[in-house]
């Protein structure tokens, strides 16, 4: 009976998983040849030289180019630590540095009102844009947002 009791466990996590990872796909904001992988169902709200706004029931995604001139990767963490707070972002978590191929980033997460959010700061190491990056969520521990932002390059 144990073994069953396992087995049928196995099944059924082997067969909800999928169905727990949502496809991301690649979605391009063209004005800035910058992509990055958002879930499959998005909803293209603003394409413009504004900002790239997508979403989907759980995810909401924001990108705008970084205004200012010569905006340096030493500014990045206290620039956007002053964006979170002028927001109102609470229980923010200490802001960390990371780097994707193309990118050096900064970023922090807290809570959005009644959500989470994952706030970023984006420069290209060729220091030729920069870009922020909000993605709010329903999920504390939602790990699709870093697999959002992890995933930003700019197209060739």
């Amino acid at each position: 009976m144990k073994n069953k009791i396992s087995a049928a466990f196995a099944a059924l996590c082997l067969t909800v998983s999928p169905l727990g990872a949502q496809d991301l796909k690649t979605t391009t904001w063209s004005s800035f040849g910058v992509s990055f992988k958002a879930p499959s169902d998005i909803t293209i709200e603003d394409d413009s030289e504004e900002g790239y706004i997508v979403s989907t029931p759980t995810y909401y995604i924001t990108v705008q180019l970084l205004e200012g001139e010569g905006l340096k990767r030493s500014e990045l963490a206290s620039e956007l630590k002053n964006i979170a707070t002028d927001d109102e972002i609470t229980e923010q978590s200490s802001v960390t540095e990371f780097e994707l191929p193309q990118f050096y980033g900064v970023r922090l997460q807290g809570n959005c009102d009644t959500e989470q959010c994952l706030y970023s700061y984006l420069l290209a190491k060729d220091e030729s844009c920069g870009f922020y990056v909000s993605i709010t969520y329903r999920e504390k521990n939602d790990k699709k947002p870093e697999d959002i932002l992890n995933s930003f390059k700019l197209e060739e």
